[in-house]
């Protein structure tokens, strides 16, 4: 079973969604549980998945943990994978009252060192933790994880979704969204900041003063995938206050296929220098965009500088204009960007080859037959 107690609006979700799928396709049952309002649900169910719905209050829920180890029982379910801190607290619980199928944490974000309690939790509560890149686990063993409990197993992506879109929705997306005859940078991901002047989740800021910096240098188009509504409000002033021209962005809204938007991007930026991976600069490197990271996290793991992109200082924002500016005016260096990211795309993140690695793993922690 795969659980998940988000949205079904992040990266993580949307892996847990393709892992299911993969793994369907091996030949598992593979039941998806997550909460009634999860926005994946329609599509767990087109892909033949079946469904279990969690209460979104699950963890402190003992009536909803009994039937969630009733239903683990009844269906003889080998393995639980939790794929959020919530449902991470959940299996505990679920566990330690009588569950006894094998529990898997997939950790997809850098750890900031658990608390004791946490350490035992995730050091004997989780049958395995699966970091979904080198610097996630070594931030878990950072923390005090036990090297034994923990296995990376790359995040990985659907290559050819991304690769080969229908032209149709690539120029509806060019003719709604694009600027003809400027340079198309993107930013991906969700908004959140408390205040204007304070960083923001994804460091959207940084990308603003670089590209501020730039205005007498280039013309562009901003296209930000993902803000909508009042954090997209935000969003807008926060650019404002950083210098940038709001003209200059072009609102993509949050998108339930992203494929068509890479292809109308001559650059992708990530400015967030603690991601766990970094889907979204896979995507495009699969896409054929050339990219732009902050040198931190798993970012470091996707990049080589220089090689498949360029990496710049974590908040460094004139480093990224500079960066910016090169590629604007060297397209060869595009060219060659683009041609090493699908090769290591291709190599380290086919989500295919990764979700074998992953049931390998999953055969790893239960009984010889």
């Amino acid at each position: 079973m795969t659980l998940l107690s988000g949205e079904g609006r992040g990266g993580a979700d949307i892996l847990a969604l393709d892992i299911s799928k993969q793994l369907k396709g091996l030949g598992h049952a593979v039941i998806f549980g997550c909460p009634g309002d999860n926005a994946l649900i329609p599509k767990a169910l087109a892909a033949g998945l079946r469904l279990f719905i969690l209460d979104r209050q699950g963890s402190a829920d003992f009536a909803s943990l009994g039937s969630f180890i009733r239903f683990c029982r009844d269906e003889r379910v080998d393995i639980v994978n939790a794929h959020h801190s919530q449902g991470r607290h959940f299996l505990t619980a679920a566990k330690y009252l009588g569950l006894k199928s094998k529990t898997v944490f997939t950790r997809h974000c850098l750890s900031g060192g658990p608390p004791l309690l946490g350490l035992f939790l995730y050091n004997f509560a989780a049958d395995l933790n699966i970091a979904v890149s080198r610097a996630v686990r070594r931030s878990l063993l950072a923390g005090g994880m036990l090297p034994g409990r923990v296995k990376t197993v790359y995040g990985g992506i659907d290559l050819e979704r991304f690769d080969n879109v229908p032209q149709a929705l690539v120029e509806d997306a060019r003719k709604k969204y694009a600027r003809p005859g400027v340079f198309n940078i993107g930013i991906a991901g969700r908004f959140f900041s408390a205040k204007i002047n304070k960083p923001s989740m994804k460091r959207h800021e940084v990308l603003f003063r670089a590209l501020a910096g730039l205005k007498e240098k280039m013309d562009f188009n901003l296209l930000a995938l993902g803000p909508a509504g009042s954090s997209l409000e935000m969003m807008m002033e926060m650019a404002g206050f950083c210098g940038l021209d709001k003209k200059k962005i072009t609102s993509c809204g949050f998108q339930e296929d992203p494929a068509p938007f890479y292809k109308i991007m001559d650059l992708n930026v990530l400015p967030s220098p603690r991601e766990g991976l970094g889907l979204v600069l896979i995507e495009a490197m699969a896409a054929g965009v050339p990219s732009i990271g902050a040198a931190g996290g798993g970012i470091r793991e996707i990049i080589t500088d220089g090689r498949e992109g360029f990496l710049f200082r974590p908040g460094d924002s004139a480093e990224l204009a500079s960066k910016i500016e090169v590629l604007l005016k060297d397209e060869g260096r595009r060219r060659t960007f683009i041609e090493a990211g699908r090769k290591k795309a291709g190599k380290l993140f086919d989500i295919e080859k990764n979700v074998k690695l992953l049931e390998d793993a999953f055969y790893g922690i239960l009984p010889a037959d």
